[in-house]
């Protein structure tokens, strides 16, 4: 830094504490609002945040509770806002919806809604719309360490119901706003308490201090590490589904997604490269972009704040809060506002303060409003022919409908069918049997999703191949097809199938047991997805279980059954409880998990194994470990802990890396370490492992982890490491380089890959392909045990989603998932995080099998 740069800091640091100093409302609404800065422009019954909160905006950072009850104290102070929560997060923060609109339209606002509705229906005549308001979403801090956001959003809604120009009126009248204050509760609230815990009086900039550094797992994520701005078209978190739910109550015409980026940056809006466009979304949609910014630069224009646009950003995946709204005739828009990360910090383009970065987000937020309300008819037009055109779109497509479904899973049929019914997309009851591209469905276990709907281009988004961008450099993943992620079959067929009736609602779970009290035992097919949540409910109520390790046909109530091998052996013999006691508890679990368990008579099979076999083995009740902590991938060690939580209900211990070597490792038996660098791992740590493993331990790694514990001699296998610089590429363009190193990325595509479906780690698994998610660089050489080898990757793999030819080749062939025998014990090393995003289904059973499995995975103990 330049003695000048010292000279000044300091007098910087002074300015903004004294702006962050109590002081007249007025002050602070001359610094927030330039624009509006008599003291008559604002309605004086209605609280200023700083008033409400006890300090100047910006001082400090706002817990969720007092942001909640700002908003609700803006409601009942005034008809001009009205505030709903619409549910909770997993740590028990309310989700909250405020509808901004003149007062006459909060007494209408059904009527509002069911008539801007019609702009979504292809049937309608735009007409029907007539002159009803304009809607536009603000969504603020969905990654709750990028805070400056949720600050925005109270000065916002403040701004709109107490300001009485008659600007600010004829928004009212001619628009409703929907806030949604903070996405991720649980995340902000863990960024606020972190600096305002380290915050210092005066302020330090150094940005080394502790208040700009965030230990694990930061603020981004929510409690379980879900980046929620990539969870809105899986919808795998309670967090998401709510606001989703609102979404398609009102359709918003423009919706603004607030973020925050670098220090060292500036500030981003849309529009984003052309490159990085989906060809699914019509052009118009895209210039609308073009038509906004200009509103957003006017805003930020009179504040002298730096910014920039058309970098950086995709804008092609509906995965996110800015591009979800794209694919139904929105107009999304992300903004990016470089981060104080604390109060002030220094930056490349001098002292970055709290308030600073606050005032350019209510700017941009107020700058939506006004360009909405100026360009509603335009609005209505784009999204009303968004929807016609769809129709023309789905009709010039080959495949005509989608069937889908399993008879051996209902949970992961069910599933789908429920993701697909909360993004308001048309899906049909299968009336008939079907075969398509040699896939047999039949009706009661499968259904079909027409193509020729409203919602086509989500429909294809879900099912159908990522379409082919112009570009090759993104920020993030390149594939976010959802089908082959569940593992559920399905498939595409080029003649219409109608279907019958449209389904309405999820059927019930079934949860039972078959045949009533057993006499030998009872028995879960292993092929059902929840059938591992039974387990565990089992497991844990102290009964003893065993596994099939090959398939078998027995005798049920029902007649004959076949049984895939892993289905699960409750016997009646050996257990604490018996007779209607047993029952009862085999009961529960079913009820619990939603699968179907078939009472058995007899041990003697009608094919197959006998259940007193030597291959249906005994299980342990797992123990595991989940290692999280510093250099760990928070989302990747997040997306095991959900699963355990919410999926399998079995607990898990949460331990540091640093833990390692000094707990007794000799109460888990498994332990789980996700990507990450493991540096802070010693020696001593890394020989507690090694003993740990050869003395019967299962310890699961994938991606960085894997290739570490390889590193370490913990496991035996190699990666493959990377061609040298082809000839003639030594010398490149310095221009491009950023291009280049992007283009080389591995950033979630979707290759084909071939399972050995009757190891234990594939139990399960319906079929031989299976298609599994690429995230990272990190391949995996086959194992020199021909048994050892679980999933490769096919050596001429089906791509969705964009991968470099170099890349292509380097994955090629190689091994996604393989076991290394140690002493007792083993390693399961994937190449990738199989329960990536919490929605890939199709792999994260492969966990589930390590986790319940992992002991007896060796090839001389499954085999011999």
């Amino acid at each position: 830094m330049s003695l000048h740069r010292r000279a000044v800091l300091p007098l910087l640091i002074a300015a903004i504490t004294a702006l962050s100093s109590p002081q007249p409302a007025q002050a602070q609404s001359a610094y927030f609002f330039p624009q509006a800065t008599e003291a008559a422009a604002f309605d004086t019954s209605i609280p200023t945040p700083e008033q409400f909160l006890g300090y100047p905006v910006g001082s400090r950072y706002t817990r969720h509770d007092q942001l909640v009850a700002y908003f609700q104290e803006l409601a009942k102070r005034s008809g001009k806002i009205s505030v709903r929560e619409i549910g909770r997060s997993y740590e028990g923060r309310p989700l909250l919806i405020a509808t901004v609109t003149a007062a006459g339209n909060q007494a209408r606002l059904e009527q509002i809604r069911q008539q801007h509705a019609t702009l979504v229906d292809p049937a309608q005549p735009r007409s029907a719309a007539g002159d009803s308001p304009v809607v536009v979403w603000l969504g603020y801090s969905v990654h709750g360490n990028e805070t400056s956001s949720a600050e925005a959003a109270m000065l916002t809604a403040y701004y709109l119901v107490a300001n009485q120009s008659a600007e600010t009126q004829r928004w009212l009248q001619q628009a409703v706003v929907l806030f949604d204050p903070a996405q991720n509760p649980d995340g902000r609230d863990r960024a606020a308490n972190w600096h305002n815990a380290w915050a210092s009086d005066p302020a330090s900039a150094d940005p080394a201090d502790k208040e700009h550094v965030e230990p694990f797992p930061q603020g981004r994520t929510n409690h379980y590490f879900t980046d929620l701005n990539r969870d809105w078209l899986a919808l795998t978190q309670q967090d998401s589904r709510p606001k989703v739910e609102v979404f398609h109550q009102w359709y918003p015409n423009v919706q603004i997604d607030f973020h925050e980026m670098g220090k060292d940056s500036t500030y981003y809006f849309e529009p984003s490269p052309k490159s990085m466009h989906s060809p699914l979304i019509p052009a118009a949609s895209y210039e609308f972009n073009k038509t906004l910014a200009k509103y957003h630069a006017q805003a930020l224009d009179a504040l002298g704040s730096l910014y920039y646009t058309g970098e950086n950003f995709d804008n092609f995946s509906p995965v996110y809060g800015s591009t979800y709204p794209d694919f139904h005739g929105a107009v999304g828009v992300t903004v990016e506002q470089a981060s104080s990360r604390g109060r002030v910090q220094e930056s490349v383009n001098g002292v970055l303060t709290f308030p600073f970065t606050i005032r350019n987000q209510v700017a941009t937020g107020l700058g939506t409003v006004r360009g909405a309300v100026a360009e509603r008819s335009g609005l209505f037009d784009l999204q009303k022919q968004f929807f016609q055109s769809a129709l023309k779109q789905a009709a010039q497509q080959p495949v005509k409908s989608f069937v889908f479904g399993d008879a051996h899973d209902p949970a992961l049929t069910r599933r789908l069918l429920e993701l697909l019914l909360l993004h308001r997309i048309e899906v049909r009851a299968l009336d008939r049997a079907v075969t398509v591209d040699g896939q047999h469905f039949a009706p009661g276990n499968a259904y079909v999703v027409p193509v020729q709907q409203a919602q086509f281009r989500l429909v294809h988004s879900i099912f159908a191949e990522t379409p082919p961008i112009k570009g090759d450099v993104f920020y993030g993943s390149t594939s976010y097809a959802i089908a082959p992620a569940y593992g559920v079959a399905f498939a595409g067929s080029r003649s219409r199938i109608d279907g019958g009736a449209r389904i309405a609602g999820l059927p019930p779970v079934q949860g039972e047991v078959l045949g009533g009290q057993a006499g030998f035992a009872y028995v879960i097919d292993w092929r059902d997805y929840n059938a591992g949540r039974a387990l565990a409910v089992l497991q844990g109520k102290g009964l003893s279980a065993r596994a099939a390790f090959q398939p078998f046909t027995a005798a049920t109530a029902q007649g004959e059954a076949d049984f895939a091998a892993g289905s699960i052996v409750i016997p009646v013999a050996g257990q604490p409880l018996q007779g209607v006691a047993l029952l009862d508890a085999v009961r529960a679990a079913a009820r619990v998990a939603g699968v179907q368990v078939h009472a058995l008579s007899t041990g003697r099979s009608r094919e197959g194994v006998d259940l007193g076999s030597d291959g249906v083995k005994a299980l342990r009740k797992p123990a595991v470990a989940l290692v999280m902590g510093e250099g760990v991938a928070a989302t990747e060690i997040g997306s095991a802990w959900f699963l355990l939580d919410q999926q399998l209900q079995l607990p898990a211990s949460k331990l540091d890396p640093q833990q390692l070597g000094k707990v007794p490792l000799d109460r888990y038996t498994t332990i789980v370490l996700s990507g990450g660098t493991y540096t802070g791992v010693d020696a001593t740590a890394v020989a507690a492992l090694k003993r740990w493993v050869q003395a019967g331990g299962s310890l699961v790694t994938y991606g960085s982890a894997s290739k570490w514990a390889i590193e370490q001699k913990l496991a035996d296998g190699e990666t493959l490491g990377k061609e040298e610089e082809a000839a003639g590429e030594s010398r490149r363009a310095f221009g491009d380089q950023r291009d280049i190193a992007a283009i080389e990325r591995v950033s979630g595509n979707i290759l084909s890959a071939d399972v050995d479906t009757s190891h234990p780690l594939a139990f399960g698994v319906p079929r031989r392909q299976l298609a599994i998610n690429k995230e990272n660089t990190v391949t995996l050489q086959p194992s020199a045990n021909p048994f050892s080898t679980v999933v490769r990757i096919d050596t001429t793999p089906r791509v969705n989603g964009y991968l470099s030819e170099r890349n292509r080749a380097r994955v090629a062939g190689s091994a996604w998932l393989l076991v290394s025998a140690q002493g007792q014990g083993n390693v399961v090393l994937f190449a990738d995080d199989p329960a990536h995003r919490k929605y890939w289904h199709g792999t994260d059973r492969l966990l589930i099998n390590a986790i319940f499995f992992g002991n007896l995975v060796n090839p001389s103990k499954a085999r011999g």
